[in-house]
């Protein structure tokens, strides 16, 4: 009991004034009486007495005007931080607000904490929509027939054979897509010969990149060539290039083609199925077909969610933090510019790019946050939860996925901070899930 009356003791219980100033927008009047300021000033000193031992007197001892010429300034400095946290808080638990993003304290560096005054401050802040979602049962949703052809099981019989495959030499030596070659590899600029690899390996297809540049064409020049033969490409250096002197200028890539080897696919047999765990190719087709519907059924579904969304979307109009929506969307767009500079894209290039991706990415901003306000608002009124065995279980798929052991991948998402945004993420699947239970699902032939 004395620990809750210390406690209480200790509150600044301000008073305050909330006004609304625009759309999730609120500007809030905050006032610590004087009698309070005093006392925390006054604890802030005896505290400062007690842990510093100034030349002449023992701990405890100073007077208070020495202490203030000595410590003032930086003390109360500090606890001018202290008031408005503190403060501020008990506001936001008095009237229950959730705030979306800082909080923006007025001339925050002239507010200053003085004895006997009030300390008084103005803050504005972006809160959630207050919204109620409308409609939401009774959605009519288009469902497409799913069907597994024989098309979609070969796709998979030979994503097999590819997992099996062995590299041999090509018979007749000729260069072909999706074929290995082994080659020499010498960079020339401005008539000089700046780098030479010896025996690299590469596979034509257009996922090629030399030197940070991505070269989706190159496969296609040596295509068609044989064992011996050189082929010339022309490039254009980036501007991170290693070597300064020829960063960003035209340069040529010289392949010699020293060995071709080619994909050899195991025949889609008996042998095959028992590779991958069947005794018969009835079981591995019948297997193959029931992974594919799963897989299609989910993907209809999911997509089946999405219509409801965007019916939800049209139907429900309330306005956004827009602060909210223009921060999310500089941090799109600084991750754009992080990723073209990373491939060392010029500048002109990079912010191009960004005045073409600014209203694009604030419109897909705007739309994904209203989404989400959507969804966790149907996820509180219908009570829907997700389970620490739910999340749980997820982890240990993800860490099947990657080869890994559950404990390792739950590690790596707590580092990353991203465990509460998979915890948002499969709330927000079982909140698609009730909408499609309680939708009006029309099946298509």
């Amino acid at each position: 009991m004395a620990e809750a009356a210390e406690t209480e003791e200790k509150k600044l219980t301000p008073r305050f004034d909330v006004q609304d100033v625009g759309p999730c927008k609120l500007k809030i009047h905050v006032e610590v009486a004087a009698d309070k300021v005093k006392a925390h000033i006054d604890e802030k000193y005896r505290e400062l007495n007690d842990s510093v031992a100034l030349p002449g007197f023992r701990k405890g001892h100073a007077p208070r005007n020495l202490l203030e010429r000595k410590f003032g300034k930086a003390m109360l400095d500090d606890l001018k931080f202290e008031l408005l946290n503190h403060s501020f808080e008990e506001v936001k638990e008095e009237k229950k607000l959730e705030p979306v993003g800082e909080p923006e304290v007025a001339d925050v560096e002239k507010l200053a904490v003085e004895e006997n005054k009030p300390f008084a401050y103005d803050v504005t802040i972006e809160v959630r929509p207050n919204f109620e979602v409308k409609s939401y049962e009774g959605i009519k949703v288009k469902k497409p027939k799913v069907t597994v052809g024989d098309k979609d099981v070969e796709v998979v019989f030979k994503g097999f054979q590819e997992s099996k495959a062995e590299l041999v030499p090509a018979e007749d030596g000729v260069a072909k897509e999706g074929d290995q070659v082994i080659a020499d590899l010498a960079l020339t600029a401005a008539g000089q010969e700046v780098d030479k690899g010896e025996n690299n390996g590469f596979f034509l297809t257009p996922d090629i990149s030399f030197y940070g540049e991505d070269l989706p064409e190159f496969h296609k020049a040596i295509v068609g060539h044989k064992t011996g033969d050189a082929v010339e490409y022309a490039i254009k250096l980036p501007e991170n290039f290693v070597h300064k002197a020829h960063a960003g200028k035209d340069a040529v890539i010289k392949a010699t083609l020293k060995g071709v080897k080619r994909k050899k696919l195991p025949a889609v047999d008996v042998e095959l199925a028992k590779q991958f765990g069947w005794d018969t190719m009835d079981e591995f087709t019948e297997d193959v077909r029931k992974k594919i519907a799963r897989e299609k059924e989910a993907r209809v579904r999911a997509a089946m969610g999405e219509q409801i969304v965007e019916e939800l979307l049209r139907s429900n109009e309330f306005p956004m933090p827009e602060g909210l929506i223009a921060a999310g969307t500089e941090e799109a767009l600084r991750r754009v510019h992080l990723e073209m500079a990373m491939q060392g894209k010029p500048e002109e290039e990079i912010h191009k790019v960004l005045d073409e991706e600014k209203t694009k990415s604030r419109d897909q901003m705007g739309k994904a946050l209203r989404s989400h306000f959507i969804l966790e608002n149907l996820a509180q009124k219908e009570k829907i939860f997700v389970t620490e065995d739910q999340v749980e279980e997820r982890i240990g798929q993800m860490a099947a996925q990657a080869g890994r052991w559950p404990h390792e991948m739950k590690a790596y998402l707590e580092e990353q901070g991203l465990l509460s945004q998979l915890r948002r993420r499969m709330r927000e699947e079982l909140v698609r899930e009730f909408l499609l239970s309680k939708a009006v699902i029309e099946e298509e032939s």
